[in-house]
């Protein structure tokens, strides 16, 4: 039989051979019969068909089983595709959001700077609302003044980029000049915030960048000897120099002057005040000088400092750009003289007091210095200048000047090397100040001690022989307090017998009354105290007048917060006035009885910085100003 033939007959649908023996065939029987014969017909299988039966059963539960874990995972597979699909549409990651900042990380101060911003997109979605913000560092000058506000202490600006697609990329530039000194570093910051189109949240951006100043390119510098002589006209230069290759606009300089230095002249003149120069443009490489002439005074061995600084305003905001200091010591000229009290440490003085002054002079050099004139120049309204005195010295009164000379003192004839000496003079504050208008206050007595000699020696040929010293000592205000008391007065009604009698009450009006003289006073106080049988009845006139009385102490205060100069002469006086209750005892028959204790008032002079003070006596009950004719009306009756 052919190969072709045998693969016919054996996939027949029975599935037999041709010419195969069956069964029963001879030669297939055993001893015991046939096994399929004795077997009940639906147990007969063959071979074949009982793995037929075996195969078609395991096939169909497989079917089952597939269908069951295909009707369970379709379901699955369709959700996990749209948690995919939402988290796809819902996810998002900034970092994919590209921020860059670009600059010179070494900067030199003043001079103009360019920061780059790159931005881009590299998500799959677009971003809408994207605002670029740029924060400038301390001390910035924004090119572009647009659109700037403050962010805290520093300059910032915004740009609107509206929506920036999947993909897209932009730059934007920021133009400053940046100020600072030597090695300070300058921080620059850009945000970039927006919202992505598929996502309700805002997300932001942030990248710093640090740009280190390496030099300042603008100089100050003065120009001053390191010793000055008190009492010597000085000159000093002030140079500026712009080291850069950019300009500087809309600058100033401001020259701060030490205590003693008196201000004259200036080349170029100053555009404010006495010290302040406006530089309109200070241009590339250009150089420039300011002088200022004047006088200088001090103490021996007094450093004065002088400063100067080179600034503009921008926005509102001084820039410093440059500073100098410059500080000269004062030493003593070759004739020094200096003044002092002899009994008194502060410099200030009261009404009518007698001032001793005390002038010491010296030649500070080795060579013999003479002769020598040393002169006293008086310079006050507050001065007594019919009573000088002068020890050894001549006042002349047309001049206000004390002059000592070798006349009436021979050792001035010549001082020798590293001699000193010592004079004296006094004079006498008046006792009334010439008080005419409001202008005439805080009351100053100025004394110019001067020593100088008309002949120099050759070894000190070019150097200033005079030395000089001023003395300024500042006169106190007087604080003036009178108390009156009346029956009959015209404000406060009294009543009760006059004179007072045994167990009855007579009502007296008390007067206070407070002037002051030359300088402005505050927190002024007046106080007294009232006996044990007076009472206090509460009137008070003027109305809102700060008076009060203390029941436990007996103590009436008035207070005035501040009492102008000149009060009681050119401006009315200050005054209140109170009621009082008297009710004498028998023991007081027969005398005068106090009605208020002595009254205190005190003040600080916003002036001298002095306390001052002043007391009137106890005011009893014969009531001396009250215009009442009745004799003895303070003697109380029984």
């Amino acid at each position: 039989m052919g190969l072709e033939e045998l693969k016919k007959q054996l996939y027949k649908k029975d599935g037999q051979l041709e010419g195969r023996p069956g069964p029963q065939a001879e030669g297939n029987t055993s001893e015991h019969g046939n096994f399929y014969d004795e077997l009940p017909a639906a147990q007969q299988w063959t071979g074949n068909g009982a793995k037929d039966f075996i195969s078609g059963e395991a096939s169909g539960r497989r079917k089952k089983i597939w269908r069951i874990v295909i009707a369970v995972l379709i379901p699955v597979f369709i959700g996990l595709g749209f948690w995919f699909f939402w988290i796809g549409r819902h996810s998002f990651d900034k970092s994919e959001v590209a921020l860059d900042i670009y600059g010179s990380e070494r900067i030199v101060s003043g001079e103009e700077v360019t920061y780059t911003v790159k931005y881009k997109n590299n998500t799959s979605v677009a971003l809408d609302n994207a605002v670029l913000t740029f924060i400038y560092s301390v001390d910035s000058l924004p090119s572009d003044t647009g659109n700037i506000f403050r962010q805290g202490d520093l300059p910032a600006q915004t740009k609107n980029l509206n929506q920036i697609s999947a993909g897209q990329e932009g730059q934007l530039e920021f133009k400053a000049r940046v100020l600072g000194d030597k090695d300070s570093q300058r921080k620059f910051s850009a945000k970039l915030s927006y919202r992505p189109v598929n996502i309700n949240s805002d997300y932001v951006n942030q990248e710093d960048f640090t740009s280190v100043i390496i030099s300042v390119p603008l100089i100050l510098n003065f120009e001053l000897p390191d010793k000055i002589v008190s009492g010597q006209s000085l000159n000093l230069s002030l140079r500026y120099i712009n080291t850069s290759e950019a300009a500087f606009t809309d600058s100033k300089i401001k020259v701060e002057y030490p205590d003693g230095f008196t201000f004259s002249a200036a080349q170029p003149a100053p555009d404010e005040g006495k010290n302040v120069w406006s530089l309109p443009e200070i241009g590339a490489r250009e150089e420039g000088k300011i002088i200022i002439s004047g006088m200088i005074s001090g103490t021996e061995g007094e450093n004065k400092v002088f400063k100067a600084e080179l600034s503009s305003e921008k926005g509102g905001q001084p820039i410093v750009y440059a500073q100098t200091v410059s500080s000269p010591q004062i030493f003593a000229s070759p004739l020094y003289i200096e003044q002092s009290f002899s009994v008194k440490e502060n410099l200030v003085a009261d009404l009518g007091e007698r001032l001793v002054y005390k002038i010491k002079y010296r030649n500070t050099t080795d060579q013999i210095i003479g002769p020598v004139i040393i002169t006293v120049k008086i310079e006050s309204a507050a001065a007594d200048l019919t009573n000088v005195d002068a020890e050894k010295g001549f006042f002349n009164s047309t001049e206000n000047t004390i002059i000592w000379r070798t006349s009436s003192l021979p050792e001035l004839a010549s001082l020798a090397a590293q001699a000193q000496g010592e004079l004296g003079f006094s004079l006498v504050v008046k006792d009334k100040l010439p008080i005419n208008n409001f202008s005439d206050k805080n009351f100053t007595i100025l004394t110019k001690a001067q020593i100088d000699s008309s002949v120099v020696p050759l070894a000190l040929l070019g150097t200033q022989l005079k030395g000089e010293h001023d003395l300024t000592v500042k006169i106190n205000s007087r604080l003036v307090l009178k108390m009156k008391g009346l029956y009959q007065d015209s404000l406060i009604s009294n009543t009760g017998p006059l004179p007072p009698r045994v167990g009855q009450e007579t009502t007296y009006t008390i007067y206070w009354q407070v002037l002051n003289t030359s300088n402005d006073l505050t927190d002024v106080v007046v106080e007294a105290y009232l006996p044990a049988f007076i009472k206090w009845k509460g009137k008070v006139y003027p109305n809102g007048e700060n008076i009060k009385y203390d029941a436990g102490t007996g103590k009436v205060i008035w207070r005035i917060d501040r009492l102008a100069s000149a009060t009681g002469i050119l401006s009315p006086v200050k005054w209140v006035a109170f009621q009082i209750g008297l009710t004498p005892s028998s023991g007081q028959v027969g005398s005068q009885v106090e009605l208020v204790g002595e009254v205190k008032v005190s003040s600080k002079d916003d002036f001298t910085g002095s306390i001052i003070s002043s007391y009137v006596a106890n005011l009893e009950s014969d009531l001396p100003d009250d215009p009442s004719p009745i004799i003895n009306k303070g003697d109380v009756q029984p």
